[in-house]
């Protein structure tokens, strides 16, 4: 067999309340072997989310004592025996064949980690041009629905995530980067549309695209969160 054949990749689902999507995640993924685990890690869900995990045959659950994607996806990454961890977010659904394209992106000459691109689940000008520019390969346009991946060994080497409100997606990238290139693989992590219905798809990309540049401006992520989303009920 081959390195790309061998690797194990560890999928790694960060919830809270996600009883509407986390069943078509977990279907994403394919089958779980010796070579493909998943684990959830949920932030205290006072919905299904919990009976959903426990009920797919080979997908590890835990609890993690207290929410935050950041925090969660690391708790995730300490329990996993992955060589590639791969976190999906809990409403996005990986394309087909995403596993074997994984594996073989991390045996490039010092590939570090990557993303896929985004797609969506219904269209709009606003979603079109928002996946568009997520084929780009840059920090920028590249965030946490894009199921990013890391080698393991590059993410212990930086630390994890870090354990902020919000931005750690981005943040992560740019200490990876110090460590080896990351890749865009051409193919479209489908996502909800759920806060953009919430928003409008105008002004939620709009709102994104200010938080980031403030984010950049040296805004906390503490502060960001408090705008990006008041109650703080959505992972």
């Amino acid at each position: 067999m081959s390195k790309a054949s061998t690797a194990i990749v560890s999928v790694i689902i960060p919830t809270l309340n996600e009883a509407d999507y986390l069943d078509r995640a977990l279907l994403s993924i394919g089958e779980l072997d010796q070579h493909t685990e998943c684990i959830v890690v949920d932030g205290g869900s006072d919905d299904q989310t919990p009976d959903i995990a426990r009920q797919w045959q080979g997908v590890k659950w835990i609890a993690a004592d207290a929410p935050g994607r950041g925090r969660q996806m690391n708790i995730g990454a300490a329990s996993a025996k992955g060589d590639i961890l791969l976190f999906l977010h809990a409403d996005c659904r990986l394309p087909i064949n995403a596993i074997e394209n994984v594996r073989k992106a991390c045996t490039r000459h010092q590939i570090a980690g990557g993303s896929f691109y985004l797609g969506f689940t219904r269209r709009h000008w606003v979603l079109n041009l928002c996946s568009l520019l997520s084929r780009i390969n840059h920090p920028l346009t590249t965030y946490g629905d894009q199921a990013q991946f890391i080698r393991r060994d590059v993410f212990n080497l930086v630390g994890g995530f870090k354990q902020s409100p919000l931005m750690e997606d981005l943040e992560i990238q740019y200490r990876l980067k110090l460590h080896g290139r990351l890749v865009k693989i051409q193919q479209p992590v489908i996502s909800s549309d759920r806060r953009y219905r919430r928003r409008g798809p105008l002004f939620h990309q709009l709102f994104n695209v200010l938080l980031v540049i403030l984010y950049l401006a040296g805004v906390s992520p503490d502060q960001l969160a408090k705008w990006y989303r008041p109650d703080m009920h959505v992972v």
